[in-house]
């Protein structure tokens, strides 16, 4: 109540292997917060299609850390944006595929997440 935004992760779920992973629990925490707060989903998220699949499933946004990482590890700052770059392109080619041309029309009936 008041609050503007959630921020649904497992930050530190190296430490605990049991964690749920935040994608698994975005429409949950939607449905639980209703539509007016951000939800944002940190942890996990390496790919575009991870992007696409968040935001369907209820996200506002999504908060990234290793592809910045790696892109940095392995080219500096040409690096970073090589991982950017790979990033948009994949959530536009997912987006494509998926037949959606507006993130607004993104729904669940977009994403069947398979977790054991």
């Amino acid at each position: 109540s008041g609050a503007t935004g959630v921020m649904v992760s497992n930050h530190g779920g190296r430490q605990l292997d049991g964690a749920p992973a935040p994608i698994d629990q975005i429409a949950a925490v939607r449905d639980a917060v209703g539509d007016a707060p951000d939800v944002i989903c940190d942890g996990g998220i390496r790919r575009g299609s991870d992007i696409v699949k968040a935001l369907a499933l209820g996200a506002t946004a999504c908060s990234i850390g290793r592809p910045y990482l790696y892109g940095l590890a392995a080219g500096g700052e040409a690096g970073v944006d090589r991982a950017l770059t790979l990033l948009t392109e994949e959530f536009e080619r997912t987006m494509t595929l998926a037949g959606v041309n507006d993130v607004a029309a993104l729904s669940r009936r977009h994403v069947r997440l398979n977790r054991a």
